[in-house]
Parts: C-alpha cells; sequence; structure tokens
C-alpha cells in the first residue's frame, strides 16, 4: 500500500478507516482500470492499479498519451510499452541558452521613463584614469544628488573604503593599466563581505562590456555594465539601471533593514 507520494514525495499516513474504503473501491475496480485519488498534500493525482500498486508518474503520462490517441491502457500495458519507456535511457538535459544582451538603440534618443526614487544624499567613488569618462561619471551620478570622490590607485581607494562608506562606486577596467581580470581593486569588491556589498551600486565600466547586460554584470559581481561608447549617455543608462535594481531589490534589503540585518 502506498506510503508516500510519487509527486510530492511527502508522506501519506491513511488511517483505518481511509484504508478500508481504498480496499473496498479496488476490489470493485474491473479489470485493467486503475484508480485516482488526490494526494492530500500537493492535489497531485495518484493513480492505482487494481492490485494496490502505484502506478509511476512516467508511466501514468505515457498511458493518458496513448489513451488519448485512441490506443487502450490495455492495449498499452499488453504491448510493453510503458516498461520500455521506463528502461530506456533519457536524453540528457541540456543548459538554457544565455539571454542575448538588451537593445540599446533607444540610447540615442535618450528618452527613458524612470520611476522616481527618492533617496539620502549618497556619495559615489570615480576610479578613473581617463578624464573625459570621469566627467562623464560625474555629471550623471551629480544628477542623481551623488556627490563625487577621486581617487588615484587602488590602495587609495581600498583605504577610503575602510574609514567611510560609499553608496555607488565606478570603476574602469584599465584604472589599473590592464583588464578587469587584473585589477586590485576588483577582486576587493568581490570578496567583500555581502554585509557592506549589498549596499554599494557598484559600475564597471570599459571596452569589453555590453552596456546594460544583466547577466554579464552578475558574472562580474557588478550592478551595471557599460561600454566606452556609450558613456554619453551614463545619465539615462545610470536611471535605467537603478531603477531595476531598486524594483529586484529594494523589498528585499528594507526587509533585512526592519529586522536588523546590516
Amino acid at each position: 500500500m502506498i506510503s508516500a507520494c510519487p509527486h510530492c514525495q511527502q508522506d501519506i499516513n491513511l488511517n483505518d478507516a481511509q484504508l478500508d474504503k481504498l480496499k473496498t473501491a479496488l476490489a470493485a475496480l474491473p479489470s485493467g482500470k486503475t484508480l485516482k485519488l488526490a494526494c492530500p498534500k500537493c492535489k497531485q493525482p495518484i493513480e492505482f492499479n487494481k492490485d494496490a500498486t502505484v502506478v509511476s508518474v512516467a508511466a501514468a503520462v505515457l498511458k493518458d498519451v496513448l489513451y488519448s490517441d485512441h490506443v487502450g491502457r490495455e492495449d498499452a500495458t499488453a504491448l510493453g510499452i510503458v516498461e520500455a519507456y521506463q528502461k530506456a535511457p533519457k536524453p540528457a538535459r541540456l543548459p538554457p541558452e544565455a539571454p542575448k544582451p538588451p537593445d540599446t538603440d533607444w540610447l540615442d534618443s535618450g528618452v527613458y521613463a524612470e520611476k522616481e526614487i527618492i533617496e539620502d544624499v549618497p556619495r559615489v567613488m570615480v576610479l578613473s584614469a581617463d578624464e573625459e569618462i570621469k566627467t562623464q561619471v560625474t555629471m550623471a551620478f551629480g544628477e542623481q544628488g551623488f556627490q563625487p570622490v577621486y581617487v588615484q590607485s587602488a590602495e587609495q581607494a581600498i583605504d577610503k573604503m575602510q574609514f567611510g562608506s560609499f553608496d555607488a562606486i565606478v570603476l574602469h577596467s584599465r584604472f589599473e593599466g590592464g583588464n578587469i581580470d587584473d585589477s586590485t581593486f576588483h577582486q576587493h569588491m568581490r570578496q567583500m563581505f555581502m554585509a557592506k556589498r549589498r549596499y554599494i551600486f557598484y559600475t564597471l565600466i570599459g571596452p569589453e562590456f555590453r552596456t546594460l547586460y544583466d547577466l554579464e554584470a552578475l558574472a562580474n559581481s557588478a550592478n551595471l555594465v557599460v561600454n566606452d561608447k556609450d558613456v554619453g549617455h551614463l545619465g539615462v543608462i545610470l536611471k535605467k539601471g537603478m531603477s531595476e535594481y531598486d524594483d529586484l531589490f529594494g523589498p528585499y534589503i528594507d526587509a533585512l533593514k526592519h529586522y536588523g540585518v546590516k
């Protein structure tokens, strides 16, 4: 007799009266037919053979398909189709295809309908040796009310973070002369404790990035990635990126604060 649901794997404990009803129903079941009962936990149907054995989920699905194609359940069992299906090797599952980078053609118009964001007065630390990019970053974050702080080296930036807090950080991938994988400061950000990291909006800028590609940002432990060629649109890119970040993580961070988690 059944002891656990084949769907949710939760234990099923039937009392004596329920067992008697089940046995009576099975005894009256015509040969070749099955009895379906709903699992009390997940509500999925559990199918019984006349001998009180449970029809496997895979076999039940296949029988339903065959029956819908006008092949009788008895014929399906007699032909051994169900048994062959159960023994046949199953195809390997391939990982899902990565999503494509977002379409950024709309950047030329500079139009993005953002939601109003109310922030305390925040600070942004800018790590860029390119003066034009530094200017664009300052203007874009300034529009959001951020006060900029500039550093000359990765060591100076790390020291400032030990003695002060920043709401946002912008790092150009060539700031230290190499690429992003060789960046001392980037490795520092990746290894930072989440209790501090979750409150910092980390933006990476560089020629290797695809603007607003969330999957690439996630792979680099950042909140936003921007290609060099799109820095002229950084103001509207930042609005979109921060709005989406607030929609996704805002309630979670508020809940942490409510429960005293820092």
